[in-house]
């Protein structure tokens, strides 16, 4: 008796992607987590960045304000034995600092922007590494048009003045 149903004896039709679709698949699920691993990995540098600046942003702001007043500046520089270089005794010191006092502006407590900081060049900062130790300085126009430089070794303060 004859076969009377719709099977012809052709293979029956695939269900599902094809082997190209499943490669597809599987490409694009590798660029999505390699797209999130490298925006994590950003995110986390720049949160660290932020973090860095803004704690070197409050040394900044706590060593000028001690600057504005002698008995600030006398612990200032008896805070930071590094400043004996330049400045080989702490009346050195204070007599710089007095002439210092009429140009120094003044410093946000909260660190502005980054944009607003680095936009017209008037703060720098340049960080490098000699002989294992963390040489930083630091750049910055105040509002009276004075530039404060300010020069740390491993975080510790071991130049400042006023120009």
């Amino acid at each position: 008796m004859p076969n009377s149903g719709w099977d012809n004896g052709a293979p029956a039709p695939k269900k599902g992607l094809s082997i190209w679709g499943k490669v597809a698949i599987g490409c694009g699920a590798g660029f999505l987590c390699f797209v999130l691993a490298v925006g994590a990995l950003v995110g986390w540098g720049v949160r660290k960045a932020t973090s860095t600046l803004d704690r070197g942003w409050a040394e900044l702001h706590a060593d000028v304000e001690s600057l504005r007043t002698e008995a600030g500046a006398q612990a200032l520089y008896r805070a930071n034995p590094g400043l004996a270089q330049p400045y080989p005794t702490e009346a050195d010191f204070l007599q710089a600092a007095a002439l210092w006092r009429p140009k120094l502006g003044e410093v946000p407590r909260q660190r502005p922007e980054l944009k607003a900081l680095f936009r017209d060049g008037s703060f720098r900062i340049n960080s490098h590494q000699v002989d294992g130790k963390r040489l930083t300085s630091v750049n910055m126009r105040m509002s009276t048009g004075a530039t404060l430089v300010v020069e740390t070794e491993n975080e510790k303060l071991t130049d400042l003045r006023v120009e």
